[in-house]
């Protein structure tokens, strides 16, 4: 059975083991299914949510419209940047696939930061990583047609899976959902990259071909 200490190392590499063992005596893990809701935008933040295992996309709802600005994978805090300012999550979480959801006790975890200064200005750098990332990412899509935003998730995904060949974790209506336009557009853009020998798919099969103009018109799209 594998140590349920080595699937904390990612992010507590600075912790004693006691405080490792700390942090897993006050935490769960719980496991949604694929598009079941990790978290619902407006949620009270009582824990610190960490993704264990699968994969998430984060969204705004916002007059009855849900846009999608972030895709993340096993490894990474989700919601952390709002759990220290108004204990609410300003966006909902879904899981893409099967996920697995470390939920951490609050108190518990500032007290780490509290006495552990090297822990504390990691997780700041993460939170600051984040944030960062994130609001790029949120004037980088603002300014997309379809085009851009299916080349902007294409390479990101490409960045999850470290490969330029991969398997979409979501259907052609799940990738339209997730961008914000109609599965017509998503098949018509597929079919062009296809044609323009920048990317190959076949089913749920991407093979990225051709990198750098996939990544001019995500720049430009």
């Amino acid at each position: 059975m594998k140590d349920e200490r080595s699937t904390t190392e990612n992010w507590s590499s600075t912790l004693s083991e006691e405080e490792r063992d700390l942090v897993l005596e006050n935490s769960t893990l719980v496991t949604f299914k694929k598009n079941e809701t990790i978290i619902k935008q407006g949620y009270m933040a009582d824990n610190i949510l960490y993704l264990e295992k699968g994969l998430a996309k984060l969204s705004v709802d916002d007059n009855n419209r849900a846009t999608v600005f972030k895709i993340v994978a096993d490894g990474t805090f989700v919601g952390l940047m709002c759990s220290f300012v108004k204990r609410t999550v300003d966006f909902s979480a879904v899981a893409i696939n099967p996920s697995t959801i470390r939920l951490i006790d609050r108190d518990i975890f500032e007290g780490l930061i509290r006495n552990n200064g090297e822990f504390a200005v990691s997780i700041v750098c993460q939170m600051s990583a984040m944030t960062n990332k994130i609001v790029h990412d949120l004037i980088y899509l603002s300014h997309k047609h379809a085009d851009g935003a299916i080349c902007t998730i294409l390479m990101e995904l490409s960045s999850i899976f470290k490969s330029n060949s991969f398997q979409m974790p979501f259907t052609r209506i799940e990738l339209a959902d997730t961008v914000g336009y109609s599965k017509e557009s998503v098949i018509n853009c597929l079919s062009s990259l296809q044609r323009e020998n920048i990317v190959k798919a076949s089913g749920k099969n991407i093979e990225i071909i051709d990198l750098k103009r996939l990544e001019i018109i995500a720049r430009n799209g």
